[in-house]
């Protein structure tokens, strides 16, 4: 909620655009949006435990809705492109993330389309305490990502 309530007390809502970014298996806010309604998942099935809320607030759903697709939006993506968006961020940035954090990453390492016509591009990084070297190599083991 502090993005979207951010961007209304600036006065921003009204040309800024927000994605929000979710693994396939944590994407409740993309299904409740397209559903339009909320949607109560079945199980949170992604690495990105932390992204994961079964059903997203009422509160953060209306506020979406309010705001409308053209100004809020989603990109759902894999549990490996977030991990792999994990692992391009601590090799440029030499920082640790959650693969939370990697979903919204994902978005601008894949230059989703959703961001074409962004003339400024700013993504919520945070979220490294649930995460180390070790975490983060097991995950890309699993998920079969490797970086060139």
């Amino acid at each position: 909620m502090g993005i979207l309530e951010g961007i209304k007390l600036t006065g921003w809502h009204s040309k800024t655009r927000v994605l929000a970014c979710e693994t396939t298996g944590a994407a409740s806010m993309a299904s409740s949006l397209e559903a339009g309604e909320l949607v109560t998942l079945p199980a949170i099935d992604s690495v990105a435990k932390s992204l994961g809320a079964k059903t997203v607030s009422q509160k953060v759903f209306e506020c979406c809705r309010e705001l409308g697709p053209d100004r809020v939006s989603t990109f759902v993506m894999s549990d490996a492109a977030a991990i792999t968006a994990c692992a391009r961020f601590a090799a440029d940035h030499r920082i640790l993330v959650e693969p939370a954090c990697g979903a919204g990453l994902a978005a601008v390492y894949e230059k989703s389309s959703a961001l074409e016509g962004c003339k400024t591009v700013v993504v919520e990084v945070c979220g490294g305490s649930g995460v180390d070297p070790g975490m983060l190599q097991a995950w890309m083991q699993d998920l079969g990502v490797s970086l060139p």
